[in-house]
């Protein structure tokens, strides 16, 4: 099938049907990608300086503070719509080992900045909060911990979880920690 064009107004009239139709896919692709979206990061063993000082030394005029150590949770909105930060919690998944869910609420975490939940997430903004690691060490014993944070934009709970790396590590590392004597 040879298709030919009888006048100039005829190919212009099929270039532009053709163009039309590519910039309808790509608006159409556009709107399916549009809206928040989230990136987060989780950092184990993390020390602040505004955190509970654990233990004070003075040696030679020089003043040492050993810091608590937390959990650091980020959540980024890389997406062109803000969305809201409703709620956090840190759990486990069931095991057979405790039919009982050990977890941390929303009174466990210390946002950042003065960002406390409900917070408004526009796009290119990031919000932030702290877990003592005593929380994640007693979750932790039961099974892997999950970071639940609860989104506007979302039906079900963001969940981060740390790398199996760096479980793997803060395991080895609490076994390898001197246990205090009672």
């Amino acid at each position: 099938m040879e298709i030919t064009f009888n006048d100039t107004t005829e190919l212009v009239a099929w270039w532009g049907a053709i163009v039309a139709t590519f910039v309808l896919l790509w608006d159409f692709f556009k709107w399916l990608k549009s809206g928040p979206n989230i990136k987060s990061r989780l950092v184990l063993n993390t020390h602040y300086d505004d955190g509970k000082v654990i233990s004070t030394e003075t040696k030679d005029n020089v003043t040492s503070r050993e810091y608590e150590e937390y959990c650091h949770i980020e959540i980024i909105n890389t997406g062109d719509m803000p969305t809201t930060v409703m709620g956090i919690s840190a759990t486990h998944k069931p095991n057979k080992k405790s039919k009982m869910i050990h977890g941390a609420f929303y009174k466990a975490f210390t946002a950042h900045q003065g960002k406390n939940i409900p917070h408004v997430l526009p796009p290119g903004e990031v919000w932030s909060c702290r877990l003592g690691m005593g929380h994640y060490e007693s979750i932790f014993e039961q099974n892997t911990p999950e970071i639940h944070v609860v989104l506007s934009h979302r039906n079900k709970p963001l969940i981060i979880t740390a790398s199996k790396a760096a479980n793997k590590a803060f395991k080895r590392d609490a076994e390898e920690a001197p246990r205090p004597l009672t």
